[in-house]
């Protein structure tokens, strides 16, 4: 089922609408002045392959990563240790 949005909530609620779209699958036709002027939908077949891609950056990519990174508090501890002597400052550690 494809919901309709007019263009005003789609300005309000876009983050909202997208992550629907991504995480699953649905679609959303956009109306401007009663009238359905667009869809948004998931990319599918040749469009994903002809889509950009680009690799994870700043946090997003950390995120993903720590996720299967087994030493995550040692190398924690590495960068809190640089930091303070560096700084030369007490930093607290985490948790």
């Amino acid at each position: 089922m494809t919901e309709t949005i007019g263009v005003a909530e789609l300005k309000r609620r876009f983050s909202e609408v997208l992550n629907r779209v991504e995480l699953r699958g649905d679609r959303v036709a956009v109306r401007r002045r009663g009238k359905v002027v667009a869809l948004i939908g998931p990319l599918g077949g040749a469009e994903a392959d002809a889509a950009p891609s680009r690799p994870r950056r700043g946090l997003a990519a950390a995120a993903g990563a720590w996720e299967e990174y087994e030493d995550l508090a040692v190398f924690l501890d590495l960068i809190r240790r640089a930091r303070e002597e560096a700084a030369g400052r007490t930093v607290e550690p985490l948790g």
